[in-house]
Parts: structure tokens; C-alpha cells; sequence
């Protein structure tokens, strides 16, 4: 299977969350420094919530925002995969170690231009 996905999604800090925001599932997210370094990537399924989201601890009390990727409805299943591939692309600072992927899909990631 073949999924595109396009590396520019929207940015936001974690205190303009809107409640539209707050419930949205089905997310891959770059954490960011203020200088645009991405930091760490991390995935927000089906079985959660943008709202309920914590960052990881090593990331607490460092200023920094999300880009937020959406992902279809019908890829939710390969979403660890789909980070995993983000994650390659953007070389973050910090490795996720829960991203992992079974080959059953291809990520092909579109730089935005």
C-alpha cells in the first residue's frame, strides 16, 4: 500500500489549543524548538486525543510548538509507521523509540515547496 504525505502541517504552541484542536485524533506530531530544531516526533491515534497529549519529560519546561500532520481516517492503522517515516525525514533530536513499522505500507514524503 501507498500513502503521500506532505511534510507541512499546521503549527501551533500546546497553550492555543482550541477545543476544535483538542480532539482531534488521528495525528503525527513534530515537536519544534522556537528555532524550527525539530526535537521529537510522536503520534496521536485513534484511542486519543490532541488535548490529552503530555509531552515526554526530557521535553518539560523547554519552550517549544507542534506542527500537526493529519492523517486520513482509513491509514490509522499504520500510524506508528507513518511517524516512523516522518521521523527519518526530519532527523529530530531526540529518537521515539515506539515508532516502529511492519513494511505494509509505503510513506512517500512530499517536501512542501
Amino acid at each position: 500500500m501507498l500513502f503521500k504525505l506532505k511534510l507541512k502541517g499546521k503549527d501551533i504552541f500546546p497553550s492555543k489549543i482550541t477545543a476544535e484542536l483538542a480532539y482531534k485524533k488521528n495525528l503525527v506530531l513534530i515537536i519544534k524548538s522556537n528555532g524550527g530544531r525539530a526535537l521529537y516526533v510522536d503520534f496521536i491515534s485513534s484511542d486519543s486525543q490532541l488535548g490529552s497529549y503530555k509531552v515526554p519529560p526530557f521535553l518539560e519546561g523547554k519552550l517549544f510548538y507542534y506542527e500537526i500532520l493529519e492523517i486520513p481516517e482509513e491509514y490509522s492503522m499504520y500510524i506508528k509507521c507513518i511517524a516512523g517515516e516522518v521521523e527519518k525525514k526530519v532527523f529530530p533530536l531526540f529518537k521515539n523509540k515506539k515508532l516502529s513499522c511492519n513494511n505494509e505500507i509505503t510513506v512517500v514524503i512530499e517536501n512542501e515547496g
